[in-house]
């Protein structure tokens, strides 16, 4: 509960504040409603509790928070951050190397061809972002995804991927991607590290900073 005055109660200074719900604040900050809940434990959004139970987050916390994520993410721009990206030739890394100069944050680029090369290389390098050019194979990026989120080192990098590939990955049958000895493999699926880009490359960036914010969360 809000601190009041004397002079005032605290159920009417409260009416005079602006505030928003739990599940507005959510879509708002782009978290889920248990991250709110523990973002109010923590003191990091000011919230009270209506008599109905239902609790209400204070405006000026909300962008409090928005305010220090845009400090945090300019801040983390500024500086140099690698991505990995995987090609299907080298010949592919000029064209996005190109795209990449044109975002305002310095970008160090290390590419590879060989799948097993690139797994090693995320670990030892731990890039913020790991790129899977949309002409490699999807068998091979199915399996690379996989390996990604199941190693503890690498499970959190966010993987941008083709819509076209994931779409054809998730069209298939797990049994008709994979060995009969690794058919117990899960099928990639659209969860908070897997980013979508589409032949033009014009949402990478913001797709990027995306990515990097909720790192920072």
């Amino acid at each position: 509960m809000l601190k009041g005055d004397k002079s005032m109660s605290n159920s009417e200074k409260i009416q005079e504040l602006s505030y928003k719900s739990t599940r507005e604040t959510a879509h708002i900050l782009q978290v889920s409603l248990g991250t709110i809940q523990k973002m109010v434990e923590t003191g990091e959004l000011i919230a009270w509790k209506t008599r109905g139970g239902h609790r209400r987050i204070l405006d000026l916390s909300i962008e409090r928070q928005l305010a220090k994520r845009q400090e945090l993410l300019k801040h983390f721009c500024s500086k140099n951050f690698g991505i990995l990206g995987v090609f299907r030739d080298l010949k592919e890394v000029e064209p996005f190397s190109h795209h990449c100069q044109q975002f305002e944050s310095k970008i160090q680029i290390d590419a590879f061809t060989d799948m097993s090369e690139a797994l090693m290389a995320a670990v030892e390098l731990k890039p913020e972002i790991i790129y899977l050019d949309h002409q490699l194979n999807s068998i091979d990026q199915y399996h690379l995804i996989h390996h990604l989120n199941k190693n503890s080192m690498t499970k959190n990098i966010p993987v941008f991927i083709h819509q076209n590939v994931f779409e054809q990955l998730t069209n298939q049958s797990t049994e008709s991607l994979l060995p009969n000895s690794a058919s117990n493999i899960e099928s990639p699926h659209p969860h908070q590290n897997i980013y979508f880009y589409n032949d033009g490359l014009e949402t990478l960036e913001n797709l990027i900073k995306t990515a990097l914010l909720k790192k920072l969360l």
